[in-house]
């Protein structure tokens, strides 16, 4: 629905976008969103998890979105949004071999 210039989605339709969302970032469900957890928690235990799969999930975002970047150009429009962690080369190698890049 359409008022006053406002897109007011129904909670079907918001549970569906984010269904749908969600499936475009993590395509294996939720088993896959844990073992990417599971994985960065493993591989950068010094790291703060909560951040890292915030910045996976922009980049993967970045990614799949219609005419989506190739990885690197994904990473630097991520970097220059995000400032909650230093994005450092391990950090980088890691989320790219989880992405299969």
């Amino acid at each position: 629905m359409n008022l006053f210039g406002l897109d007011i989605k129904s909670k079907e339709e918001r549970e569906q976008e984010e269904r749908e969302y969600l499936l475009r970032i993590f395509p294996g469900g939720p088993e896959q969103k844990v073992a990417v957890e599971r994985e960065l928690r493993t591989r950068l235990p010094w790291a703060d998890i909560r951040s890292v799969m915030l910045f996976y999930v922009l980049v993967r975002d970045a990614m799949t979105a219609k005419n989506g970047p190739d990885f690197e150009t994904a990473v630097e429009k991520v970097k220059n949004k995000q400032r909650m962690i230093k994005i450092t080369p391990e950090i980088l190698a890691v989320v790219r071999e989880l992405m299969g890049e």
